[in-house]
């Protein structure tokens, strides 16, 4: 990929003047020119311009308004309560040692949904709203990453972007990964101000803090280095001096990577046998996943930018202005947040022997960048296209704004296990229904919730023990009944077991290997309530 002419000087500041934006936003139609779309298109780009705290605010207003509406209507899943338990601690302090025996990550999104749970209430939108401004500041910082480079169309482009990724749904998930998103949006901004000398000690602070937090977001968070090392390298190649200031931030960011080596080490060796294994076809599946949603805008936006032309193929444009100034340090950036995916999965083959589409989430930011810059870069010089392009985005966040399922408690959809509590305890094999069951069920009845733990049975049934072990570490922070599966079954024992047939775990397997009676009694769509009557010892 041939990377577009910059402006590679070590100090260079892009004056605002200079910007495509002014570009636009200057030209005006000339006395007997026939009026065009395109002009219509300048005089709009003008007026967001010099208006676009209000454009910020409108999509700040839009966007929140969606994502407590899907915040409500979205239960919390097996990882989300985890989080729960752990913020739900009486002080930080609790909150903090919870997360570090509890969690396999790092506290600081813990932390963060604790004072969003002391300041609100433990509800599913006050749990996630840490993770709803994580990703609002993630879409900020690339509008500002973008604005200091390109027209405003283009860079209201890659504010909505998000939107339209799979990084959206990770705006109303209790976990690290908003947290995590907004820090490697700072991490860009104050990066880009730091090599330009915009308020450079400011810039050089937010930068270290960024680093460090992300670190204490996800250790994933990592990767981040990658692209801002690499563009980093890049520009000190082009100037001939390295920028000492920036390269010894970027070493004191690492600091909670070398305070929290044991326990990733220890993290590592637990996933040798993993739910999620590593494979290299999981670079494709990445980006499939990513981009699920975006070929449909790009297909929108193609076909609504092939009537503007028709309908303005008689206008007069006014003359090409220049590409996108653009460095080509940040381009080299924006290609290796590119390269996160496939690092992460070969990281995960080689190393961690564990990858899911999230853990790689920050590498959606090349796409978010990259896509509104090379379009400012080529299609630059007609702001009818840049138009066109804000217009299909906002849609998108429209779209994702009204699509917001019902609210239903998950206990209320299992009508068999309801039914069963009653009767007396009920063993649920899988252990996310059974954590999810745990939470939602009525207080008389939590205790009749049952998981059985078997770390050699998992190991041999599932190939993974990660459930079993996690659930084990809850016990000492949540009331639920866990037993372990050697002391439970006694000779002769009989109980019910509440069977998923998607996610069966490996209790039904080992009982059977055993000589137990098994009879179902009940059967559902993916649901089975079986009746176990281990084997009488002789």
């Amino acid at each position: 990929m041939m990377v577009p002419p910059g402006v590679p000087g070590f100090r260079r500041s892009v004056p605002r003047l200079e910007r495509v934006t002014d570009s636009l936003s200057t030209v005006e139609v000339r006395p007997g020119k026939q009026p065009s779309l395109d002009a219509d298109a300048r005089r709009l780009a003008a007026w967001l311009d010099t208006h676009k705290a209000i454009v910020l605010l409108a999509f700040t207003v839009i966007y929140l308004t969606g994502t407590v509406l899907h915040a409500r209507s979205k239960p919390f899943w097996y990882d989300e309560i985890i989080t729960v338990i752990a913020a739900r601690a009486p002080d930080l302090a609790g909150t903090w040692r919870a997360a570090l025996q509890v969690d396999a990550m790092p506290p600081l999104s813990h932390v963060l949904v604790h004072l969003a749970i002391g300041a609100m209430g433990l509800t599913e939108v006050a749990v996630r709203v840490p993770a709803m401004l994580g990703f609002w500041i993630f879409c900020l910082s690339l509008f500002w990453f973008a604005y200091r480079r390109v027209g405003i169309y283009f860079a209201l482009t890659a504010m909505l972007m998000p939107v339209v990724t799979g990084a959206y749904p990770y705006s109303v998930e209790a976990r690290a990964y908003g947290p995590e998103l907004a820090f490697t949006g700072l991490a860009l901004v104050t990066w880009q101000s730091a090599a330009e000398n915009r308020r450079r000690w400011l810039a050089l602070t937010g930068l270290g803090l960024s680093l460090v937090a992300a670190l204490l977001c996800h250790y994933y968070a990592a990767l981040l280095y990658l692209p801002l090392c690499g563009g980093e390298c890049w520009r000190a190649y082009r100037a001939r001096r390295i920028d000492w200031g920036i390269w010894i931030t970027f070493a004191l960011g690492t600091v909670p990577v070398f305070w929290r080596m044991a326990t990733i080490v220890g993290v590592v060796k637990g996933f040798t046998r993993s739910w999620s294994p590593a494979s290299p076809e999981q670079i494709m599946e990445y980006w499939e996943t990513g981009l699920q949603q975006t070929g449909t805008v790009a297909a929108l936006w193609l076909g609504l930018l092939a009537l503007a032309i028709v309908a303005n193929r008689k206008s007069t444009f006014a003359p090409d202005s220049a590409p996108a100034k653009v460095p080509e340090y940040e381009w080299v950036a924006g290609v290796l947040f590119l390269a996160i995916p496939t690092v992460a999965v070969i990281g995960g083959v080689l190393v961690t022997h564990t990858f899911t589409f999230r853990y790689a989430l920050i590498g959606l930011t090349g796409f978010c960048l990259l896509a509104p810059l090379l379009a400012a870069y080529f299609l630059g010089s007609r702001a009818l296209w840049g138009f066109v392009m804000f217009v299909v985005m906002s849609a998108g966040l429209g779209f994702a704004t009204i699509a917001n399922p019902m609210w239903k408690n998950p206990y209320d959809a299992e009508p068999m296990l309801r039914e069963a509590l009653r009767q007396g305890p009920v063993v649920v094999p899988d252990g996310k229904l059974f954590l999810s069951m745990w939470y939602y069920a009525p207080a008389d009845v939590k205790s009749h919730l049952l998981f059985l733990a078997n770390d050699e049975a998992a190991v041999r049934y599932m190939d993974f023990e990660t459930i079993d072990q996690g659930l084990r570490e809850l016990v000492p922070w949540a009331s639920i009944s866990l037993e372990e599966y050697p002391k439970f079954a006694t000779s002769g024992r009989e109980f019910l077991v509440y069977q998923n047939t998607l996610r069966p775990g490996w209790l039904l397997s080992k009982v059977v290997d055993d000589g137990a009676a098994v009879e179902i009694q009940k059967q559902s769509a993916y649901r089975s309530l079986v009746r176990v009557r281990l084997k009488t010892a002789p």
